[in-house]
């Protein structure tokens, strides 16, 4: 493209100190958000440094080519991503994140995702149930006769728009013996189902600030409320709570449940905040699906509410460059020495945008508090340090993208992983 490397003379700056500037590693960084319902995407080149006097971009159907005075790079695009070169518009350098184009792309469709256990989970068939932080096996029966769903988080709340008498259903649904119901982001078990070697019952006081009302105006009062966790026997792990005397409730955050087939299984090993973010990105992505549901109030089991999120879209391509997950947009340093040419891929993920706002310690209080009242706002309870967790991999996600995506109105915006 003679267009961006003219505009890269103007917008770098004329020729100058061609010794030692010139002799830096280029070190670019590549950004491409695909949708994959358009068919297009917003392409950053990033870490471009300003003292280079001539930086010709050539796109090709599957790489960008970038070269300078004596070195060039080759970005090669994941498998079956196609550039429409002709397509380019909406050329720009901005400043602190480099060069922005859009532009038409042919991306294949996304293969079929692996569903969550959630989804996943049938009757009668063999499965294993394991603690995944150890791959402790939590049950003693692989296999349940009824798997059925649980109604959605708020739907007591609309008992009263369906009857004219009192509530039939006070009484709280609790699996049968060999039962499974499922939930958001939970499993039902009955405690008979459980293998009583590998988890172990510990009782929790947790304090609980709850909002009151009197003559002198609004104060805040804390509440104890005793908890029953059901923790890993090897690892400690809370993966659950004890929700009576007969029903054990799992968190599908904290299990990872396989198929067993022909008594052979492989074990999956899998980093903890991978685990965490493509379980959440996955339960976010299916119950939007099923219930038209876009906003989410992340709950700890505390009752505190710790995220706000926004479900953006959920039919994201995106394209880095190879071990750029946490990398920033900042400019490369001076002094390093140059090869003549490289090659540097670019790997792609499946993801869901997310909008958000952290609720620690005070912040957003009162939208919280609106939110939580709104029918529209889907629930979700996670442990505490998963609900920590989620909020330590969505800054991480913001911090890594450039410096203006990072922000939308007053939102944080971040991507999780599908796969």
């Amino acid at each position: 493209f003679h267009l961006i490397q003219d505009f890269l003379k103007w917008a770098l700056g004329p020729p100058g100190l061609e010794g030692k500037m010139q002799r830096k590693l280029l070190q670019p960084r590549v950004f491409l958000e695909i949708r994959h319902s358009t068919q297009s995407g917003q392409l950053i080149i990033g870490n471009i440094p300003e003292n280079y006097s001539e930086l010709q971009v050539t796109l090709g159907l599957s790489s960008i080519h970038l070269q300078t005075v004596g070195q060039c790079m080759n970005l090669d695009l994941p498998v079956g991503v196609r550039i429409v070169p002709p397509s380019c518009r909406s050329l720009q350098y901005v400043t602190g994140d480099g060069l922005h184009m859009r532009l038409q792309v042919q991306a294949d469709g996304p293969a079929e995702l692996v569903p969550t256990v959630i989804e996943a989970l049938k009757p009668q068939t063999c499965c294993v149930f394991q603690c995944q932080t150890c791959g402790q096996s939590v049950l003693q029966k692989q296999m349940f006769q009824r798997v059925l769903p649980l109604p959605s988080g708020n739907w007591s709340d609309l008992v009263e728009h369906w009857c004219c008498h009192p509530d039939p259903f006070t009484k709280a649904l609790q699996p049968k013996l060999d039962d499974c119901l499922l939930g958001d982001m939970f499993l039902l078990v009955n405690v008979a189902s459980i293998d009583k070697t590998a988890v172990d019952q510990v009782k929790t006081s947790q304090s609980e600030a709850r909002q009151s009302k009197d003559n002198t105006g609004n104060h805040l009062t804390q509440m104890s409320r005793e908890n029953n966790n059901v923790v890993c026997t090897r690892c400690r792990k809370v993966l659950g709570d004890v929700t009576s005397s007969d029903t054990i409730k799992f968190y599908v955050t904290e299990m990872l449940v396989q198929p067993l087939m022909n008594k052979a299984l492989k074990r999956q090993i899998c980093e903890r905040s991978l685990f965490v973010e493509t379980v959440v990105a996955g339960r976010l992505k299916e119950i939007s699906s099923s219930q038209s549901t876009f906003r989410f109030c992340i709950q700890g089991r505390d009752g505190k509410i710790y995220i706000l999120l926004w479900l953006l879209n959920s039919d994201t391509l995106l394209v880095r460059s190879h071990n750029d997950s946490n990398s920033d947009f900042a400019a490369v340093g001076e002094g390093t020495v140059k090869p003549e040419s490289s090659v540097k891929l670019c790997e792609g993920n499946n993801a869901v945008k997310i909008l958000y706002h952290p609720c620690l310690k005070g912040r957003n209080k009162m939208l919280g508090e609106k939110w939580e009242k709104n029918i529209g706002v889907h629930s979700m309870i996670l442990p505490v340090d998963t609900c920590l967790q989620l909020l330590l991999i969505l800054a991480s996600s913001t911090a890594s993208l450039p410096p203006s995506l990072q922000n939308m109105n007053s939102f944080k915006v971040a991507f999780l992983k599908l796969d």
